[in-house]
């Protein structure tokens, strides 16, 4: 009589162990293993998107749900909150020092996925120092260019942020016959148009030097960019409107780079 009892039992609880769904504050369970923590799921049915947020489940795939009854990975949590992922670790954290590893990411399903690991920085320069001392008339008419500050820069796709930098040195080896202290202005020019970077100074007798310092950053589309410095006169004084201004470049130095 025993041993038939026990057989009974086996097999009895190996059906439950085969066939049922345990169901924790919810006699409603969805899965294998389903917890509602918030006993506030419905008798019947699915639970709602909001009664899901305090269940837990273990579905017959092995899957684990939290805060979500129908697990599509083999861990899935649903915060709840908007752009909030729910997963939180106590030990690892923005102060953990960096170690040797692949960096994650999440994909457009909010996957968890490795991505590529950021490449070191480095600098692409541009360096002239030029010699060019030509003469050049400059007056109030137009911008003439600077001899010596025309340069070409190459931007690889994508564009880049140019830093450029013009240390120019200029004499002013004649002077107007009316000698009027007049405003000469260098103005960068980027492919021919005429940015808001620049500088003036006031002119002062036959012989003396200006000098002229323009930086900027700019951003620039990928292709060759054609760089350079112009000058004009920007206020005349007393001279005659369009009379020449004897010029000569003395010194030139060009930096421009960006970050890869």
């Amino acid at each position: 009589m025993k041993i038939k009892i026990s057989i009974f039992l086996i097999l009895h609880f190996s059906t439950l162990m085969l066939y049922s769904q345990v169901g924790i504050y919810t006699n409603n369970p969805q899965g294998a293993f389903h917890i509602d923590a918030g006993k506030d799921n419905s008798a019947t049915g699915q639970p709602t998107a909001a009664q899901q947020h305090n269940d837990v489940i273990f579905t017959s795939p092995g899957r684990l749900g939290i805060g979500n009854t129908n697990p599509t990975a083999k861990l899935e949590v649903t915060s709840g909150t908007t752009n909030v992922s729910g997963i939180q670790f106590t030990n690892l954290n923005a102060a953990t020092p960096i170690s040797v590893g692949q960096a994650i990411g999440v994909d457009a399903d909010g996957n968890i996925i490795t991505v590529s690991n950021p490449s070191p920085s480095t600098i692409s320069p541009f360096e002239v120092e030029s010699t060019d001392s030509t003469p050049f008339n400059v007056n109030d008419l137009g911008w003439t260019v600077v001899p010596g500050t025309s340069q070409t820069v190459p931007i690889p796709v994508g564009g880049k942020a140019l830093f450029i930098n013009f240390m120019i040195g200029i004499d002013y080896y004649v002077a107007p016959a009316s000698n009027s202290k007049a405003y000469y202005t260098t103005r960068l020019f980027i492919d021919g148009v005429q940015s808001t970077v620049y500088q003036t100074t006031e002119e002062y007798v036959a012989g003396a030097q200006a000098q002229f310092n323009l930086s900027t950053v700019k951003f620039l589309t990928a292709g060759n960019h054609t760089i350079d410095v112009r000058m004009r006169r920007t206020f005349n004084s007393t001279i005659t409107s369009g009379a020449n201004q004897p010029c000569a470049p003395i010194s030139m130095c060009f930096n421009a780079s960006y970050i890869n």
